[in-house]
């Protein structure tokens, strides 16, 4: 009895670790590649958190941003069973850092400036592209990454 206790206990666990990962992102939520994702929440030293809220709220953000993308040209696949969503520049998305991101931040809400120009938090670096601010995001599993 106990032995087929733990084949099932181990069955269980081997089919949870293999299991494909969740996104709290309906599948319809467009995904972008950004060159660097910044997490407000803990931003780098250096960061202007009131330049950003300036920005964020005169481009409409409701809310307070705690995710900003910078420079995202290359939409992405939401998860492994759907396309790619095309971002309208608003409303729901998800951000990831270009490459093989383990991780996603999936916000409820953004704006964007198409033709931002902003340095790179903590660098001299200077970015131009799409920007995208986001409030109501949470980290979790990049499920394509699995």
């Amino acid at each position: 009895m106990k032995k087929s206790a733990l084949v099932a206990a181990l069955a269980l666990a081997a089919s949870l670790a293999f299991a494909p990962t969740a996104s709290a992102a309906p599948a319809d939520t467009p995904a972008l590649g950004c060159v660097q994702v910044i997490n407000l929440d803990k931003p780098p030293l250096g960061t202007d958190i009131d330049a950003i809220n300036r920005v964020a709220a005169a481009l409409g953000l409701p809310g307070v941003p705690n995710r900003v993308g910078a420079v995202c040209p290359t939409p992405q696949q939401t998860d492994a069973e759907h396309g790619v969503v095309n971002y309208p520049g608003h409303g729901p998305i998800i951000l990831r850092n270009t490459g093989s991101a383990r991780l996603q931040e999936y916000c409820t809400d953004s704006v964007s400036e198409p033709g931002a120009t902003a340095p790179l938090p903590g660098t001299d670096i200077i970015t131009k592209g799409l920007v995208v601010f986001g409030s109501g995001c949470v980290t979790e599993p990049n499920p394509i990454a699995v």
